[in-house]
């Protein structure tokens, strides 16, 4: 007989995986295969324009989030430290010192835009 719990205990579970096949010479003729029937039906439209091939990177680099961590890590690692010494009046010089750094920013970009 069991006595009920305020816990769960977990069911015995098992592992089951599906297991897939993979061939890429497979995949890669049927891509052939759509690329080449999809010009055939473009030339028979006259539709017809050949894809081109870009190596180039689509997505823009953006700042290492490593270092936005680390900046952010900084910041809260300062407002600690300054609270422990000066108390709730630090969050005040904090305000004081962001605003003028927050108008910088803001003229920054809208210089940019023009």
């Amino acid at each position: 007989m069991r006595f009920p719990s305020l816990f769960r205990l977990p069911k015995h579970q098992q592992f089951r995986i599906q297991p897939r096949y993979y061939d890429p010479v497979k995949e890669e003729i049927e891509e052939r295969t759509e690329r080449i029937k999809e010009q055939m039906d473009g030339e028979a439209t006259g539709n017809y324009q050949p894809t081109k091939i870009s190596f180039k990177r689509k997505t823009k680099s953006a700042p290492s989030t490593s270092m936005i961590q680390l900046g952010i890590a900084a910041l809260l690692g300062v407002m600690v430290l300054g609270w422990l010494q000066f108390g709730n009046e630090i969050f005040n010089y904090i305000l004081w010192a962001s605003i003028p750094l927050y108008l910088v920013y803001r003229l920054k970009t809208l210089r940019k835009r023009k």
